[in-house]
């Protein structure tokens, strides 16, 4: 019997070590992620004339962010959210490219703290680049943006998910041309650990 005994709590450890192991994954604690995908920017640039002028091309859209979730499945944080232009179409000038760096406090929102959808928003400091070329000057400008999205992450290990986050990111800056308005929606696959 004293064998039967062992057998019998041998088997029970292993249960309960695998069905411990298949319990899901919270999101809580520390919170990092980066990403990075395609998108297409959307700009209107006001020059204080009559000569406004649009502006828009493909570009690579970046986030990395870091917080921490203040109860399971709500994640509150600070991040950069830039995209690049590498060639935008002026109303059919060359200009160079673009270059926009965000950065502010955001919040990513898990509908269900073991599950992987989720929704995510920011409030963003920005600051541009437009690159010169031979038809047009550089500039650089200051303002303010936002970001929202959507996106759905599943767990690859007990503290990684891989991704992907559709989202929409608007900035206004001030200086460049004297104003410009620009928007991406993107998509971006990202790798996030908690």
């Amino acid at each position: 019997m004293p064998g039967m005994r062992n057998a019998l709590a041998l088997l029970l450890l292993c249960v309960t070590a695998t069905s411990a192991a298949a319990e899901p994954r919270t999101h809580d604690g520390i919170y990092a992620r980066v990403g990075v995908g395609p998108g297409y920017a959307l700009a209107t640039l006001f020059a204080g004339s009559a000569d406004d002028n649009s502006s828009n091309g493909a570009d690579v859209s970046t986030e990395l962010a870091f917080g921490w979730a203040v109860r399971p499945g709500l994640v509150l944080g600070g991040g950069t959210f830039p995209m690049v232009v590498p060639a935008p179409d002026y109303d059919g000038m060359d200009a160079g490219g673009q270059h926009v760096s965000a950065t502010g406090p955001f919040i990513d929102y898990y509908l269900r703290p073991t599950g992987g959808l989720h929704v995510q928003g920011a409030l963003l400091f920005t600051a541009g680049y437009l690159d010169g070329s031979s038809e047009r000057d550089s500039h650089i400008g200051f303002g303010y943006g936002g970001m929202a999205g959507v996106g759905y992450d599943r767990y690859i290990s007990s503290t990684w998910s891989l991704g992907a986050l559709v989202r929409v990111t608007a900035y206004r800056l001030y200086g460049v041309d004297d104003e410009i308005r620009l928007v991406s929606p993107s998509l971006l696959f990202t790798a996030t650990y908690q």
